[in-house]
């Protein structure tokens, strides 16, 4: 692909995801009544669905992006190692650079869901289908991959790649605060590194996203 290719295709998932924002921001969620501090998921969901059309009209398909299946060993380890390190880094990494930073968390919009079936299964099946599988495939197999051939490829480009996906998923979790868009960020970037270390398959990261936001939904259910 040219950088002039993924240049354009960039540039029509940035575009539709910030009329996705302005949409829902704007008008969506003030005529529903709903809060800023929502997460906006027409954004990963808009973003998602171009991309398809983009790959598709590219002549590719997921599979080339990682969609394929994992060497199962490889896989499951290079899974279990990644969601080790999410836990290390949430727990001990994270308030340390937040704390630096001086970022505050503010109240969750989840939080109406403790103790309540529905809504948590509802979040749930979102947490897995736009969570797990819609951005994994979004952030770290289509904008990843586009940014690093914008920059030529090589390790200079993945270096690109991945630090650019990071902070745009750290930007599209801004409705959370600031704390939540540096966990976000550091979050993506340690799926970039997971998506390199398992041999760029995608399945493996949308396990381990998967099932870390239901840890964080069942613990706000639970709570």
């Amino acid at each position: 692909m040219t950088r002039r290719e993924a240049a354009f295709d960039l540039a029509i998932v940035l575009g539709v995801i910030t009329a996705a924002w302005a949409l829902s921001r704007l008008w969506l969620y003030p005529a529903l009544g709903i809060p800023g501090h929502a997460p906006l998921i027409l954004r990963p969901i808009s973003g998602f669905l171009v991309a398809c059309w983009l790959v598709r009209r590219r002549g590719q398909s997921w599979s080339d992006l990682g969609l394929r299946r994992p060497g199962w060993l490889r896989g499951a380890l290079g899974g279990v190692a990644l969601y080790a390190l999410l836990v290390s880094v949430s727990r001990w990494v994270v308030p340390v650079l937040a704390a630096s930073l001086e970022v505050v968390p503010q109240p969750a919009f989840l939080s109406y869901i403790q103790g309540k079936l529905v809504p948590f299964l509802g979040w749930l099946a979102i947490a897995w289908l736009v969570g797990g599988f819609a951005e994994e495939l979004l952030f770290r197999g289509f904008l990843l991959r586009r940014a690093a051939e914008l920059c030529g490829g090589g390790v200079p480009g993945q270096v690109f790649g991945a630090v650019a996906q990071a902070l745009l998923f750290g930007a599209l979790h801004w409705y959370g605060g600031s704390f939540a868009f540096v966990h976000a960020g550091v979050f993506a970037l340690q799926m970039a590194l997971g998506y390199f270390a398992v041999g760029r398959n995608l399945w493996p990261l949308i396990a381990v996203h998967g099932i870390w936001n239901t840890r964080g939904l069942w613990s706000t259910y639970t709570s």
